[in-house]
């Protein structure tokens, strides 16, 4: 009981400081793949550095390590459509578009964890549906950057739940490490062959060192290690169901910086209400399910 208790108000703390990421990419002065190869690099480093503190390995002999590479491709094109959507619409709409996840989570993660549809996570999950049409109302101007979000949390729900089932038997800072290692590799051939290498960091404008360096190790070496961790006493749709408070941060955050340019609609608010209360229903009812609880099958053992 303490253990989910403390991972989910280590969860709490690591969606609170996601909540900054769309701000982030939003300040920072450069294109979605130069930011995601830049953020990516310095997350490497990072979680590299707190390995070597910690004494922990990195070694890359592990039977998962294909998963590894092959999950952070789907982290790749998260981030590069999370920022696009940021850079074609408002941080608050790329941001609120990501509670599309819980949907997307409770259709996927039956198949990933062989069990049946849960229907109250279904409902929790068209819930979220509704109050995301109460968040964006007819923006009509931002359609572009809703599709781009919208298949921005596709992807979220798709790795969240590969991560899900790789942290049952690995160590949440190796699988974050080669994940990062996987995406720098992909964007460095890729901005390579294009002859689009960004800048050392050192070359940026200041602001930007200093935006890029709390993103890639606040928010990507900390955040995105604590984000798998957690899987380890929570399951993927608790978790995404609770990182839908990232836009609720985002919105509040990006409504002190911007003002008039990120306000939203009056039902907008009630849609933040409404995911709310999802997070509320999801907490009690998991806690009613804890005593049932039974292990669940591992589908990537078989091959």
């Amino acid at each position: 009981m303490h253990a989910r208790r403390n991972a989910l108000l280590l969860l709490h703390l690591t969606v609170f400081i996601w909540g900054f990421t769309g701000i982030l990419g939003k300040l920072i002065e450069q294109g979605p793949v130069h930011l995601v190869y830049t953020r990516t690099a310095i997350a490497a480093g990072g979680l590299a550095l707190i390995a070597l503190w910690r004494r922990r390995s990195l070694s890359p002999f592990t039977p998962d390590l294909k998963h590894y590479l092959l999950t952070s491709l789907l982290i790749t094109g998260h981030w590069l459509t999370f920022f696009l959507a940021i850079k074609i619409s408002t941080a608050s709409i790329a941001a609120a578009c990501l509670s599309t996840s819980t949907v997307f989570t409770a259709l996927l993660e039956p198949f990933w964890f062989k069990r049946k549809l849960r229907m109250y996570e279904v409902v929790l999950g068209v819930i979220v549906m509704a109050a995301l049409v109460l968040i964006f109302g007819l923006e009509g101007g931002y359609r572009e950057g809703i599709l781009v979000a919208t298949l921005s949390a596709l992807l979220s729900a798709w790795f969240n739940i590969v991560n899900g089932v790789l942290v049952k038997r690995d160590s949440a800072l190796r699988i974050g490490f080669y994940e990062m290692v996987g995406a720098v590799v992909v964007l460095g051939l890729f901005l390579a062959f294009r002859g689009d290498l960004p800048p050392p960091l050192w070359d940026l404008p200041s602001s930007d060192i200093i935006y890029h360096m709390i993103l890639g190790l606040v928010c990507t070496s900390f955040a995105f290690v604590a984000g798998i961790a957690v899987m380890r006493q929570l399951s993927p749709f608790t978790v995404v169901l609770t990182v839908n408070l990232e836009p609720v941060y985002t919105i509040l955050i990006a409504l002190l910086i911007w003002g008039s340019e990120e306000k939203l609609r009056t039902g907008s608010y009630i849609g933040i209400a409404l995911i709310l209360g999802c997070l509320v229903l999801n907490s009690w009812y998991q806690k009613r399910l804890e005593r049932n609880e039974v292990i669940e099958p591992d589908p990537l053992s078989h091959g």
